[in-house]
């Protein structure tokens, strides 16, 4: 991000943080359509775009500012590269802008601001950094040139400074509306002072608990140690490896497979007949190892000494 240092009190201020507090600064005066999309645009680094949509609602509302309000306009315009002529079309109020709304802390219909935030927000509340409190509030009066329905809730969440005001009053609004629950999300930093539209909200809003469900589940020590007892060891079988007979030579090893071999071989030709190494009659060993292929080489007899 672009750190924009222009103006008193913005001094390392990033661009997206400045346009947030300017939309803290419109809430309750700007509908709140115009809000959540402008909100919606600055999460997704959209600066430009949520700044001529800021403009143009309150140009077309027509709805006032003061003088320092359009000031920063302006100065934010130029920073993201907008034309500010815009600017001057918005009306200028020289006294201090206020709104009077009305909200209520019972129930509406028999529903309270509250219910169904929590576990509609719990997953994405669970992953934004630095939440310090979450609260929830019924606004009665309409707000903006183009107000939706009311009563209109309301969601108001401190941060830290560690937290991310853009993102996250945008990805809790999202998460709200696939709830099903319609609601303009307040996200207020602990470094900036509250208006007066959310001093009053804040008076009657119904605190939200948070509930973290990233913990790890902890392993009790007499589980790992059940587990350590009732793991065995299994033994590994070794390769059986044939070994050769004692006062046998490989030559002489070798010789014995052949002869099985050469039997099982006559067996099979000569319908059971005995083969001929074993009859009565001699049988010339070398003659026969002399045609025998041991991997291709001849079988020579080993030289006596």
């Amino acid at each position: 991000m672009t750190k924009v240092a222009a103006g008193a009190g913005w001094a390392g201020v990033t661009l997206p943080v400045r346009v947030h507090d300017l939309l803290l600064s419109l809430a309750g005066r700007l509908d709140d359509d115009a809000l959540a999309d402008a909100r919606e645009l600055l999460a997704s680094t959209e600066v430009d775009r949520a700044l001529e949509l800021i403009v143009g609602s309150l140009a077309a509302g027509p709805i006032p500012v003061t003088r320092v309000e359009r000031e920063e306009l302006t100065e934010l315009m130029v920073a993201a590269h907008c034309d500010p002529a815009v600017v001057e079309r918005i009306q200028v109020i020289e006294t201090a802008v206020s709104t009077t709304h009305k909200f209520s802390a019972g129930k509406i219909g028999g529903v309270g601001a509250d219910q169904g935030v929590a576990e509609a927000t719990i997953q994405v509340l669970d992953v934004l950094p630095d939440i310090r409190a979450v609260w929830a509030v019924w606004r009665l009066t309409p707000a903006g040139a183009a107000s939706g329905p009311v009563p209109h809730r309301i969601v108001l969440i401190r941060i830290g400074p560690t937290g991310s005001g853009p993102a996250t009053a945008y990805r809790v609004e999202h998460a709200l509306r696939r709830a099903g629950l319609t609601a303009s999300v307040e996200v207020l930093r602990d470094s900036t002072e509250s208006s007066d539209y959310h001093h009053s909200a804040m008076r009657y809003a119904t605190s939200v608990p948070l509930e973290r469900t990233s913990s790890k589940p902890t392993v009790t020590k007499g589980w790992k140690d059940l587990a350590a007892a009732e793991t065995k060891p299994v033994a590994t079988p070794e390769p059986w490896i044939p070994q050769a007979s004692d006062g046998e030579t490989d030559d002489d090893q070798e010789l014995t497979l052949l002869r099985e071999l050469q039997e099982e071989l006559a067996r099979r030709e000569g319908g059971g007949e005995t083969p001929a190494w074993k009859s009565s009659e001699s049988y010339d060993w070398q003659e026969a190892n002399r045609s025998t292929l041991v991997n291709g080489v001849p079988l020579q007899q080993k030289e006596k000494s």
